[in-house]
C-alpha cells in the first residue's frame, strides 16, 4: 500500500507599450536578486534593497506589460476577484487583508465568510461591471483580477488614485505548479514570501512524487475533459495546464497534440467522433447524468458517459479557490481515478462521479 503524507492547509490585455511603476508602496528601485519561478512564466518577482519588484508579463508576447514595486512592510486592503488567489491568501493566512471579493456566495473558506458577516468585507460582483464609488470606499490599495482580455473598469481613475491594479494570469500557464507558483506574489504581497516558498517547494515535492508514481504505471487510456455551453464543447487546449495534469497522471489527453493554452472550441459531432470509446470523461460541469443528458441527449453515445464521468464536488467553490494552489492534491484524485489499480489511501479530495 502506497502512502504519501498530504498537506492539506486550514483552489488577454494589451502588452504595454511603456512600463508602468505603480506603487502598491516604493517607487524606483535597484535590483539585486531575481527569485525564482521554476515553473511559472507570467510573472517575475524581483527582490530589491527596499522590497520587491513584480513584472507582470504579457501571455502573448511574454513582455513586461506592468511593474509594481513592493514594500514588504506595508499592510494592505485588497479586492480579489479571482477565486484561485483567495485560496491563495487563505493558505497564508492573510484573509484579514481582504477588503472585497467578487461574490461572498462563491467564497469557500470558513473565515472570509466570518469577516464578511462582521462587514469587513463586501461583494463587488463581476469586475466588468463593478462601482467605482464602491471601491473608492472600500479604502482598498490593491485590486487582483483575472485579465480575460479587456482593462479594469475605470483603471485610470483608480490608479491616478493610487489603487494598484494587478492583472492575474495563472490561468494561462502550462503546468500546474505553474498555476500553483503564483502564491509567490502574493506572498511576497502579503508580507508572507518565505512562507509561500516554504509552501511551494513543499507541494511541489509532492506533486513529483505522485507523477512518478503515475509514470510507473502509465497506461493507454484515453480521457476527454471539458463541457458543452450552448452547442459548442469547451475542452483544454494541448498546451493547457490540465493537459499538462492529465499527462502527469500518466494518461492520455485526447486533444494532446492540439496548439496552445487556449479553450477547444468543439462540436458535439467532433466529440462524438472522436470520443465514442474514449474511458473518462473529466469536468462535464455539471453533477448529474439527468442534468448532462438536458444539455445534449447525443452525449449518451459516449462510453465514458455511460461508465466513468467525474466532475468537481458539490461544493464547487472548493475546487476554484483550492485547486490552483493544491494541484499534489488534483493530480492525486486523478491517479486515483484513472488508475483504480494503484492502492491510494485516501478519498477523492476534489472529485465525484457523476450519477
Amino acid at each position: 500500500m502506497i502512502k504519501l503524507l498530504i498537506f492539506i492547509p486550514i483552489l488577454l490585455l494589451f502588452s504595454c507599450q511603456r512600463e508602468q511603476n505603480d506603487s502598491c508602496c516604493k517607487s524606483d528601485v535597484n535590483e539585486t536578486i531575481t527569485l525564482n519561478t521554476n515553473y511559472a512564466s507570467n510573472f517575475d518577482l524581483i527582490k530589491t534593497n527596499v522590497g520587491y519588484k513584480l513584472n507582470i508579463l504579457s501571455p502573448e508576447t511574454g513582455d513586461v506589460e506592468k511593474t509594481i514595486s513592493i514594500s514588504p512592510s506595508a499592510e494592505h486592503k485588497i479586492i480579489s476577484l479571482t477565486s484561485t488567489l483567495n485560496g491563495m491568501i487563505s493558505i497564508l493566512n492573510e484573509q484579514h487583508q481582504l477588503v472585497g471579493v467578487s461574490n461572498i456566495d462563491y467564497i469557500y473558506d470558513t473565515l472570509i465568510k466570518n469577516i464578511y458577516v462582521k462587514n469587513e468585507i463586501a461583494s463587488f460582483g463581476d469586475e466588468t461591471s463593478i462601482s467605482l464609488e464602491k471601491i473608492i470606499n472600500s479604502k482598498a490599495d490593491i485590486i487582483f483580477y483575472s485579465g480575460f482580455g479587456e482593462k479594469f473598469p475605470h483603471q485610470e481613475k483608480l490608479e491616478k488614485l493610487g489603487i494598484t491594479i494587478i492583472p492575474i494570469y495563472d490561468w494561462r500557464e502550462n503546468h500546474p505548479l505553474g498555476k500553483a507558483e503564483w502564491i509567490k506574489l502574493v506572498g511576497a504581497i502579503t508580507g508572507k514570501e518565505k512562507e509561500a516558498v516554504d509552501y511551494f517547494d513543499k507541494i511541489t515535492l509532492e506533486y513529483e512524487a505522485f507523477s512518478e508514481i503515475a509514470e510507473n504505471n502509465r497506461s493507454e487510456t484515453i480521457v476527454l475533459a471539458g463541457s458543452m455551453i450552448g452547442d459548442i464543447w469547451y475542452a483544454p487546449g494541448g498546451e493547457s495546464y490540465f493537459a499538462q495534469l492529465i499527462n502527469d497522471a500518466g494518461v492520455n489527453y485526447q486533444y494532446k497534440d492540439t496548439k496552445g493554452t487556449a479553450s477547444l472550441q468543439l462540436s458535439i459531432e467532433q466529440i462524438l467522433k472522436d470520443n465514442e470509446h474514449t474511458s473518462f470523461w473529466i469536468n462535464p460541469g455539471l453533477s448529474s447524468k439527468e442534468k448532462i443528458l438536458a444539455i445534449n441527449p447525443k452525449i449518451k453515445f459516449l462510453d465514458a458517459f455511460k461508465e466513468n464521468t467525474y466532475c468537481y464536488s458539490s461544493q464547487q467553490s472548493k475546487f476554484w479557490e483550492q485547486s490552483a494552489a493544491m494541484p499534489h492534491l488534483l493530480l492525486k484524485d486523478l491517479i486515483h481515478i484513472f488508475h483504480p489499480e494503484i492502492n491510494l489511501e485516501e478519498e477523492l479530495y476534489f472529485y465525484r462521479k457523476v450519477n
